[in-house]
């Protein structure tokens, strides 16, 4: 007669970074109760074959323990500073300059932790998108940045949240909460020109000096707008149109600064009518405004 079946064999394997472990787990039904054993083993180095078979409760304990460490050391996130972001943007504009938030691993000695990150809205970016491999009490840092492409300020503010989450440590997922002020755009108003200024060339000798004038920028965007505007030659050929202060600024709406400008020939210039462009740009609804200024020599 046959004899009875005492064993059944089972093949594995499981790939880590050094290569793939393969082994055999053999159910032994030879005693009253069933027993399991670890052997064939072989490593992505090669042939374990001084190794004896391990009995299935010894790798029971050995994956215990591994567990057991992970539930002794387990990381906990620590987020900030800061613990909440809050952006201006105007609308429209594209994103905004970045903010850093810092992270860290507030487990115990022994404990990884290893942060992934999500931003709960499209507009939103987060770089990097894991922050890693932080010791117990070491930080790390991310950047936020907002895009206001398609955000509208009259539906603002807008909100969002990026999660921060490792599934072995303890407080896992936290939030940061985010909250985005969106401006309307400004609009750029210039007094009217152009500015004519007007010189008699001497016969010998330096040009005598002309008044200065000045016009203004006006921001007339809807309340909350702001314009950062700037101020410069467009055709660029004018030596004698010698300064435009102030050539930059912020304006809030409403707001309105007058320019000084000051014009002093050189004694090279000859007689006739010589013709510049200031334009005034900024982020706006209107992008740039122009002013022509205008010099006649005789």
């Amino acid at each position: 007669m046959p004899s009875s079946l005492q064993f059944h064999d089972y093949q594995f394997s499981f790939p880590t970074a050094a290569g793939k472990w393969r082994w055999t787990t053999r159910l032994d039904v030879s005693q009253s109760a069933p027993a399991y054993w670890i052997r064939d083993i072989i490593s992505p180095f090669g042939l374990l074959r001084d190794s004896i078979p391990l009995d299935g409760s010894v790798v029971q304990a050995m994956s215990d323990s591994i567990a057991q460490l992970k539930a002794n050391f387990a990381p906990v996130i620590l987020l900030g500073p800061p613990t909440s972001l809050t952006f201006l943007v105007d609308e429209g504009r594209g994103f905004s300059d970045p903010q850093f938030v810092i992270l860290t691993n507030s487990g115990v000695f022994g404990s990884i932790l290893n942060n992934a990150l999500t931003g709960s809205v499209s507009y939103m970016r987060i770089t990097p998108a894991n922050v890693g491999g932080l010791a117990s009490n070491q930080a790390g840092q991310f950047k936020v940045e907002v895009d206001s492409t398609t955000l509208l300020a009259a539906s603002s503010p807008y909100g969002g949240t990026v999660s921060i989450q490792d599934p072995s440590a303890l407080n896992t997922p936290i939030s940061l909460p985010i909250t985005i002020n969106v401006r309307p755009k400004s609009t750029i108003t210039l007094s009217s020109g152009p500015l004519n200024f007007s010189v008699v060339k001497p016969e010998t000798g330096t040009f005598p000096g002309i008044p200065t004038q000045t016009f203004t920028i006006q921001n007339t965007g809807p309340a909350t707008s702001n314009l950062d505007y700037e101020v410069a030659k467009l055709i660029g050929l004018s030596d004698w149109l010698v300064s435009f202060l102030p050539d930059e600024g912020s304006l809030g709406s409403g707001g309105q600064v007058t320019v000084t400008v000051t014009v002093a020939p050189p004694d090279s210039l000859g007689v006739g009518t010589y013709s510049e462009t200031l334009r005034v740009s900024g982020y706006s609804s209107n992008s740039y405004q122009d002013i022509e200024i205008i010099l006649v020599v005789s």
